[in-house]
């Protein structure tokens, strides 16, 4: 990130912030009271993705709801193009508005429920946070993931992402869990690349 865009990063994600809470409280989008805890449990539970992304990748993120991360990759990382992929009408008419409210150009919402055999194009990076367990993700985008692309994917505690990983196929998949410095949860990044 340039020093000079720093402060307009802030902002927009202070504008982000507030308005996931304004909207919040009619529609009840993610259980959240304060900004205080956003920041907390969502804004910076995002950030060390952010040290996952290129400029140059195009995202894939799967389950975005309320924008985590989503809209906070496309504030912070302008020259990705990022596909917030969302179920849920409601969420999407809010990432809609944010996305308009904040001019994020490089972000576009994708209102659907992904399935094994989606026609959403390739990416170069997925992520999710609590979409859907590791094995599932797998399997429902099978076809998503470009050559040299990987996964980034925000989880909790180490002993269910171990269990989740037991019957992922090695031959396929390489994989590598980052502790996160998170001194209030449990919080890793699991990293995943397909074998070349």
């Amino acid at each position: 990130m340039h020093e000079k865009n720093t402060a307009e990063v802030q902002k927009k994600i202070e504008q982000f912030v507030n308005e996931a809470l304004a909207f919040n409280k009619k529609h009840n989008i993610f259980v959240r009271e304060s900004i205080k805890e956003v920041y907390e449990k969502d804004v910076d539970d995002c950030l060390p993705v952010l040290q996952k992304i290129n400029d140059s990748d195009k995202i894939l993120d799967l389950g975005s709801g309320g924008g985590f991360p989503g809209i906070i990759i496309a504030i912070t990382k302008p020259l990705c193009e990022i596909y917030l992929l969302e179920k849920s009408k409601k969420k999407c008419y809010f990432l809609n508005k944010t996305i308009d409210l904040l001019g994020l150009k490089n972000a576009k919402v994708l209102n659907t429920v992904i399935s094994k055999n989606n026609n959403l194009g390739s990416y170069t990076l997925i992520t999710a946070r609590a979409f859907s367990s590791t094995t599932n993700i797998l399997e429902l985008t099978q076809k998503n993931l470009d050559d040299g692309g990987k996964y980034v994917l925000l989880k909790g505690k180490k002993e269910k992402i171990t269990e989740e990983l037991a019957t992922i196929d090695t031959n396929k998949y390489k994989y590598e869990i980052i502790k996160l410095e998170n001194k209030k949860y449990e919080r890793h990044l699991l990293e995943i690349r397909k074998n070349e």
